[in-house]
């Protein structure tokens, strides 16, 4: 089981991931339920952080539990997704 991040950069980033991996590669490395939770946590503390990828999501895109309105991820967070997505594939021991 994938824990949580415990800082809002990290929930950013695993929101950021899983919704690249999700809409642009048709996975889904996190359950709904944990996405969902990540939206909360990140809509609690929305106006207190900044990140350099913030601006890729809005408030009303984590009320509605979404990534699907990002059209363009970042190099960066492709990368990050995908050596993301082979750690917990090894995790798990599969095969992907």
């Amino acid at each position: 089981m994938y824990d949580l991040p415990s800082t809002p950069h990290g929930l950013l980033q695993v929101y950021l991931m899983s919704s690249f991996l999700y809409y642009e590669n048709n996975d889904s490395p996190i359950s709904d339920d944990m996405f969902d939770r990540i939206c909360v946590e990140l809509l609690k503390v929305w106006d207190d952080f900044d990140h350099m990828h913030k601006h890729l999501v809005t408030k009303a895109d984590l009320e509605a539990g979404t990534g699907y309105a990002i059209t363009v991820y970042p190099l960066m967070v492709k990368l990050a997704a995908e050596r993301w997505h082979r750690k917990l594939a090894v995790e798990a021991n599969e095969t992907i």
